[in-house]
Formats: C-alpha cells, sequence, structure tokens
C-alpha cells in the first residue's frame, strides 16, 4: 500500500513549506492582533506587512501550484492550495483585524 504512494518531488516540498509559512504568519497576526490590550489597533504599518506579506504568499502558492500541476505529484498541489486558501485567508484576517479596531 506505501510503495503504491507517489514518491514527492522538490516543488511539492517548496508548496508544503509555502503552505507552512503562510500558516505561521497568520498565527502571528492573530497573537499579536489579539494580545495587544482591547479596543487598541496594531500599528497601520504593521497590518500593511502582514496584509503584502500573506497576499504575497497566495501569490507564490498560485504560481507553485502550476509548476506542481506540471514536475510534481499530488502531495504538492494540495500543498499548493493550502497555501493559498492560507494566504488569501490571512490577508482577510489582517484586513478585519485592521478594520475591527
Amino acid at each position: 500500500m506505501l510503495q503504491d504512494l507517489p514518491k514527492p518531488k522538490i516543488w511539492d516540498f517548496v508548496a508544503i513549506a509555502t503552505a507552512g509559512l503562510g500558516f505561521a504568519v497568520a498565527a502571528a497576526n492573530a497573537s499579536i492582533a489579539l494580545g495587544g490590550p482591547a479596543g487598541q489597533a496594531p500599528s497601520d504599518a504593521f497590518t500593511l506587512a502582514m496584509v503584502l506579506s500573506q497576499a504575497l504568499i497566495a501569490s507564490a502558492s498560485l504560481f507553485i501550484l502550476g509548476k506542481t500541476a506540471k514536475h510534481g505529484t499530488l502531495w504538492g498541489n494540495l500543498g499548493a492550495v493550502a497555501g493559498m486558501l492560507i494566504g488569501v485567508s490571512g490577508v482577510l484576517l489582517a484586513g478585519a483585524m485592521w478594520v475591527a479596531a
């Protein structure tokens, strides 16, 4: 059964790492935004940095999805789609944190 699974390729690992990076940035955004004093928003520069970094991660994941579709396996495709979804949700999270406060 395990012998039937495709062996991951380099782009698969890049896709999974990008998804992990997107999750780490989203978690950092949430912890900093929720960890501050009540009613005080994070600075505009911090919010802009979070929005741009998550948008960059989402865009990079779409590029990586194209590479894994051609040169990778199912694991890379799933990792790239996960990275794209995490990146887009991180943009929405950063925007919501900025608007809510």
